[in-house]
């Protein structure tokens, strides 16, 4: 038998234990050190180096700073389509810089199939939408 392992019939003393609080004095209350209280805080926004930026707006809740800015603008991102930045660069969210497109749209933009440029995706849109 292996050092440290329970013999059968033995009893853990933690057994129906839950919730016990054994240094409450130095545990994390509800509430505490979140948002401006948070010694890393950064003003609300998370940068993350591969992917786009995250605006704080709840405790332990963020969202995409695109669709933020978007959404604000036009109202919200219909089901199935999602955002495209037109110059690739996922921290640019100039509002020019955004559009809404179906993923099917996108499909076709990453297999190289469609120049990536602003008129072209609209009239794809615009056939999507057509043939939907």
């Amino acid at each position: 038998m292996n050092k440290g392992s329970f013999k059968k019939g033995n009893i853990p003393w933690n057994l129906g234990k839950k919730g016990i609080h054994l240094s409450p004095d130095t545990e994390f209350k509800k509430g505490e050190m979140i948002g401006k209280d948070h010694h890393s805080w950064r003003g609300g926004v998370q940068v993350v180096k591969n992917d786009c930026v995250y605006l704080n707006v709840g405790a332990n809740q963020r969202v995409r700073r695109p669709r933020k800015v978007y959404e604000d603008t036009y109202g919200s991102i219909p089901k199935g389509w999602i955002l495209y930045h037109l110059d690739r660069d996922s921290h640019n969210d100039d509002l020019d810089n955004l559009i809404a497109i179906p993923r099917a749209v996108l499909v076709r933009i990453n297999s190289g199939r469609m120049n990536a440029n602003y008129y072209e995706i609209k009239k794809t849109i615009e056939d999507y939408e057509r043939n939907t």
